[in-house]
């Protein structure tokens, strides 16, 4: 689930908007928005002439009919949610709530600058999202209560969403501390032998940084989830910047037990990232060794699914990244975010090329989850998907691999280096088990065309399809490759392959 039900209705739609167009760069006409938005042509237009005004770096332009977006090169998708969790009161309070600095609700509306009938308004919302993602708004101080880890979770990808440039911009957090901890981090990444890598490093110092306030406020991560051996914590130099800094800052002192309850993640084994600590984690730990063996049993399946492709190191450090996204989650829970949804609108962008092999993959991942009884809501089921299809870059296409090879008869009345050269835009751009043969001799009329389509399963043609067999698969395209023709021809291959496979299963 995500956070978008605390936004209000307005922008709500105004950030469905900018989504769609940004995924859809060719542009939409004014109906196709008005259906995807339920709204009126005078609120779209309202909209527009807003956002324009107020965005300067995403403007909205109407081309020949169709509304598309012009986006500044310095700017990303993620930069417009980072405009959003700044900018809008309902996150603003989302983010009091970590500090719990008021003590009530007219608090908390001076405080922002809101009127205490919007501010109730806002939490009325704000405290049934969370209730949904399994947390407890409470008052007196306004806070967040729960499940810690999940808290803590939350609030780093809160804090990773609305970071809209490369500099972390943690509020309260001055760039001089932000490096001290920085520097705290690379020692224990040193001393650990833990893996070098940035946006794991990136997301110790956010943790740390939350921690610390939960901590000031009593919200203590369970000590006897916490180890107290095994994994080291630096103690010289960094150790007692640190200290400093951390007595500036929440006004703490520091101690090792602290330290080990900011580094939780390491600590509880949540997130696992070096050989050693797998080692010890599988050892002495039950919970992360039952989970472990679990996400192996779905580690060589999905292997046997490639063609055993996986050595024993890549299905190991497939189960650990699996683990360590889902160690902390509640079976029947929610799989938590906050406005970006990159996983899903990535798997959808897959599968409109590799829709069979992401589909195969969705439906390990469905048994998966039924048999361990574990993960079943629909965020978590595509994230395993998301996690397996990425974690080897080359799955889809050993999936492909395992389906029957299609022989593709290519006719043309291009020059033979033109042919060529489209048969290769194809193979190169088309998903799936194929080749391509190019048409070599006189057809003889359409009775032996007909006999020579029977050495194939489909027919892509420059020519036309009149004269051939009702139901045989072929795609008539131009003497080049269209974005269009490309989509008719995987759309072919892909219904072949899954026609062949099934006639192959009976």
């Amino acid at each position: 689930m995500d956070f978008r039900g605390v936004l209000g209705t307005t922008n709500k739609r105004r950030l469905l908007l900018l989504e769609h167009l940004y995924y859809h760069r060719d542009g939409l006409s004014s109906d196709q928005l008005l259906d995807e938005l339920d709204c009126s042509l005078p609120i779209l237009l309202n909209d527009i002439e807003l956002i324009n005004s107020d965005r300067p770096n995403f403007q909205i332009i109407k081309i020949k009919g169709l509304y598309r977006i012009v986006i500044d090169k310095s700017m990303s998708l993620g930069n417009l949610y980072a405009n959003f969790l700044n900018m809008c009161p309902e996150f603003q309070i989302i983010e009091e709530l970590l500090y719990e600095e008021c003590e009530n609700i007219n608090e908390l509306s001076k405080k922002l600058y809101l009127s205490s009938s919007n501010t109730q308004r806002y939490l009325k919302k704000i405290k049934q999202t969370l209730t949904e993602a399994g947390m407890k708004f409470c008052y007196r101080p306004l806070r967040i209560e729960g499940d810690e880890g999940e808290i803590r979770n939350f609030y780093y990808r809160f804090y990773s969403e609305r970071q809209s440039a490369f500099e972390s911009t943690l509020p309260k957090l001055p760039s001089a501390h932000y490096h001290i901890i920085e520097r705290y981090v690379q020692d224990f990444v040193d001393m650990n032998g833990i893996h070098q890598k940035y946006i794991f490093q990136k997301r110790l110092i956010y943790s740390m940084y939350i921690s610390f306030w939960r901590i000031k406020s009593g919200h203590t991560f369970p000590k006897e989830q916490l180890r107290t051996e095994k994994i080291l914590l630096p103690m010289a130099l960094s150790y007692k910047m640190l200290q400093q800094a951390v007595r500036d800052g929440v006004d703490l002192e520091l101690t090792p037990e602290m330290l080990r309850d900011a580094l939780w993640l390491t600590f509880s084994d949540s997130i696992v990232f070096s050989l050693l600590h797998r080692e010890v984690a599988l050892a002495e730990n039950p919970k992360y060794r039952r989970l472990f063996m679990q996400h192996y049993s779905l580690a060589e399946e999905f292997n046997q699914l490639l063609g055993n492709r996986l050595t024993k190191l890549n299905r190991l450090d497939l189960a650990t990244v699996l683990n360590n996204d889902f160690y902390l989650c509640e079976p029947n829970g929610k799989y938590i975010g906050v406005l970006w949804r990159n996983r899903s609108v990535f798997l959808q962008e897959v599968s409109s090329v590799y829709r069979r092999g992401v589909q195969k993959v969705r439906d390990l991942v469905e048994r998966f989850v039924t048999k361990y009884h574990m993960y079943q809501e629909e965020d978590f089921i595509q994230n395993y998907v998301y996690l397996l299809v990425t974690t080897e870059v080359n799955s889809l296409e050993w999936l492909a691999e395992q389906d029957p090879l299609l022989k593709v008869l290519l006719l043309s009345d291009l020059t033979p280096t033109e042919e060529s050269f489209l048969a290769k835009q194809i193979s190169d751009t088309i998903y799936g088990n194929f080749e391509i043969v190019l048409f070599e001799q006189l057809s003889g009329g359409t009775p032996n065309l007909w006999k020579e389509l029977d050495n194939y399963d489909c027919l892509i043609t420059t020519g036309a399809s009149k004269g051939l067999p009702d139901d045989y698969p072929v795609v008539v395209i131009d003497p080049f490759l269209t974005t269009q023709s490309a989509q008719w021809i995987q759309e072919m291959i892909s219904n072949l392959s899954k026609q062949r496979e099934q006639i192959t299963a009976e």
